[in-house]
């Protein structure tokens, strides 16, 4: 598995900070970091496969990969994004125990992706690009202080908008509705009680996830869990048989003709 270094994306190994805007066909193969990586997805949607497990993102979406998570991305469609790299070699000199604040976001855990407004996903880009863009003429320790301030900001703007302000939001909605899905993927789907639990029609409910994802619900449903039995093919002992009904496949033979597909 390709392995990305620090000396490779910071601008020297004590650099605390760095930013990488990409588009993930750069990195549409299975890797892991030397490095965390905080990730705004400014436009677009796809697949996220973290750890194994499959993750539909889209625009506004945030979360955080930690150093020697291994991921990739998939079903691309017209996902940018923005790429702000920590190095766990180097400290800060004036902030502490960031680490903890955003652990909240860890993409490792499917329920902790976050999600900006439009308006916060704009003062986030911006606070990314005053960070390292600013005090190019300062000498080095006040460049420090600025660069943290800065980052200080923009954890503080992930962090800190209340979701009552998001409530009525069709695109949060939306992004609670696919990670419940992610979350419960493998299971049996009662599509009638999901649109009363997020309170949705039915058609509703199956027309977002269409216009949202490029899929009907159940082929979405299904592109889950094939990437949750390809992870279970993968790494462990368990008969094809077993993973089709893990993967909530009514019988083996109809896995295996999917799967193929």
């Amino acid at each position: 598995m390709e392995r990305l270094k620090v000396e490779d994306f910071f601008p020297s190994f004590t650099e605390k900070l760095s930013v990488y805007s990409s588009d993930p066909e750069d990195n549409n193969k299975e890797h892991c970091h030397d490095f965390n990586e905080l990730v705004i997805v400014d436009s677009g949607h796809g697949l996220h496969v973290i750890n194994d497990q499959p993750v539909f993102i889209q625009e506004g979406d945030v979360f955080l990969i930690r150093q020697n998570d291994y991921h990739f991305y998939e079903e691309l469609g017209t996902l940018k994004l923005t790429n702000v790299l920590i190095n766990p070699h180097s400290e800060f000199k004036f902030l502490r125990d960031t680490d903890s604040l955003l652990a909240g976001l860890a993409a490792s855990e499917c329920s902790r992706y976050g999600w900006l407004l439009p308006e916060v996903k704009e003062e986030c880009s911006k606070l990314v690009s005053q960070m390292f863009n600013a005090g190019g003429n300062d000498d080095k320790h006040l460049r420090s202080l600025k660069q943290e301030g800065l980052f200080f900001q923009l954890i503080m703007s992930l962090l800190s908008h209340p979701k009552t302000n998001y409530r009525h939001n069709t695109q949060y909605k939306l992004h609670c509705l696919l990670a419940h899905l992610q979350e419960h993927c493998l299971d049996e789907i009662d599509w009638a009680a999901i649109a009363d639990e997020f309170l949705l029609t039915q058609r509703t409910l199956f027309r977002h996830i269409k216009q949202t994802t490029g899929m009907t619900p159940e082929n979405y449903l299904k592109r889950l869990r094939l990437v949750s039995a390809r992870a279970k093919l993968k790494n462990t002992e368990d008969s094809i048989t077993d993973v089709a009904f893990t993967c909530g496949f009514s019988n083996s033979n109809h896995f295996t003709t999917t799967y193929k597909q």
